[in-house]
C-alpha cells in the first residue's frame, strides 16, 4: 500500500498542474524533485537464458507444423503433441509456440478477410448456408477464415437488410455471445444456432472465451513494488488524473534502474515477441507503442513480455528495455 500512501499525498500537487489537462508540469514535480525521490538499482534475473534465438521460430516456421488450412482452434490431442515435441527439440516453450501460432492465424484471417467483403462471395456463402447446403465449418475451410468470423459476416449482412435503425453491430455480438435469447431466437434458426455453437468450440481467432488479459500477473509485479516501497502509478491512476490517451501500464514515479538501464515507465504484455518477418506487425507495434510512451513521459523503459521475446528486439539500436516474466516466475530478484 506504500505506492498509494505516497500517490495519495502527490494527488494534491496533481490536481493544480492538470487544470490545463497537460503532463508536463506533473513530470517536472515528479522527476525533478530528487529529494522525494527513492533510488533503486534493480538486477532482473530472466527466467530463460538468453533471448530466443531466430533461427529456432525460423526452424519451427519450416517445420509446417502450426498452421493447417482450414484449422483456426485450440490444438489437441496428435496435433498438441507433435508441436510440444517440436518445442522441446528446439528448446522453445509451448507457450512461445502457440504465441507465435495465433499471431501468423490473426495475418492469415485478415489478408483472407476480402473473401467476405466481395458482394458475390458474401452472397454465395450467405446462400450456401441459410439453405443449409454447407455447413458453417465447410464454408470457412473453403474460404481458409475462422468459422466464428464467416458467421459475423452472414448475421452482419442478415441484420443490416432486416433493420437498417439499429446498431447491428452490438446484436451481432450479442448473438454470438448467446447472452440475449430473445435475439437468438428471433434471427436464427436452431441448426444455425447449433453451427455457431459448434463454431465456437473450434475458433480461437474469431472468437475466444479465454481472458488473455495479463491484470492478475500485474498484480504479482504491483505487489512486489509495495514489497520493496517503490512508489509508483498504475494505468488507471494516470487516466484518472487527466494525463493522457497514451499511458503504460506502469508509470515509476522513483528513480528506478533496472540491469543498468534507467526506467520511468514498464508495459506488460502476455504473449510472446516475435522476431519472425511473418509476424513483424505484432513486434512493430510495441516498438511504436514504446516510442509513444517515451515522448510523453520523457523517458525510457521497460516493456515485459511474460513468454519471452526473440533476440530480434535486443538490437542495440534499440532504446526499450526487453525483459521475460523473470523474477515474477521464480523469487530470483536481487535489490540494492
Amino acid at each position: 500500500m506504500a505506492a498509494y500512501s505516497s500517490l495519495a499525498a502527490r494527488a494534491l500537487f496533481v490536481f493544480a498542474f492538470f487544470i490545463d489537462n497537460k503532463v508536463t508540469a506533473y513530470l517536472d514535480h515528479v522527476f525533478d524533485d530528487g529529494r522525494k525521490r527513492v533510488k533503486r538499482n534493480i538486477i532482473w534475473e530472466p527466467a530463460a537464458n538468453e533471448p530466443v534465438p531466430i533461427s529456432k521460430e525460423k526452424q519451427l516456421l519450416r517445420k509446417d507444423l502450426l498452421i493447417r488450412r482450414g484449422e483456426f482452434g485450440s490444438l489437441h490431442g496428435s496435433r498438441q503433441l507433435e508441436v510440444e515435441l517440436e518445442c522441446c527439440e528446439l528448446g522453445l516453450t509451448f507457450n512461445q509456440a502457440l504465441s507465435i501460432r495465433k499471431q501468423l492465424l490473426i495475418k492469415k484471417a485478415r489478408m483472407n478477410n476480402w473473401k467476405l467483403k466481395d458482394q458475390d462471395s458474401l452472397e454465395e456463402v450467405i446462400s450456401s448456408f441459410t439453405k443449409q447446403e454447407k455447413s458453417l465449418g465447410d464454408i470457412a475451410a473453403e474460404l481458409d477464415l475462422p468459422p466464428v468470423s464467416v458467421f459475423r459476416a452472414i448475421l452482419a449482412r442478415r441484420l443490416h437488410i432486416a433493420n437498417k435503425r439499429r446498431p447491428a453491430r452490438k446484436i451481432v455480438q450479442s448473438i454470438i455471445s448467446e447472452d440475449n435469447e430473445e435475439y437468438v431466437e428471433t434471427f436464427l434458426s436452431n441448426w444455425e444456432l447449433e453451427e455457431l455453437q459448434t463454431a465456437k468450440k473450434c475458433d480461437v481467432i474469431g472468437y475466444s472465451t479465454i481472458n488473455t488479459s495479463p491484470e492478475e500477473w500485474e498484480n504479482e509485479l504491483y505487489n512486489w513494488l509495495d514489497g520493496h516501497q517503490i512508489n509508483y502509478a498504475k494505468e488507471e491512476d494516470l487516466k484518472s488524473m487527466g494525463t493522457s490517451s497514451t499511458t503504460p501500464d506502469c508509470l515509476l514515479l522513483d528513480e528506478v534502474r533496472i540491469n543498468g538501464h534507467k526506467v520511468r515507465w514498464i508495459e506488460f504484455k502476455s504473449y510472446y515477441a516475435s522476431g519472425l518477418r511473418q509476424n513483424w506487425w505484432f513486434t512493430k507495434k510495441l516498438l511504436t507503442q514504446s516510442k509513444k510512451y517515451e515522448k510523453e513521459f520523457r523517458g525510457e523503459g521497460a516493456i515485459i513480455m511474460k513468454s519471452g521475446f526473440s533476440e530480434i528486439l535486443e538490437k542495440p539500436s534499440s532504446s526499450t528495455l526487453f525483459l521475460d516474466s523473470g523474477p515474477l516466475a521464480a523469487d530470483n530478484i536481487c535489490i540494492y
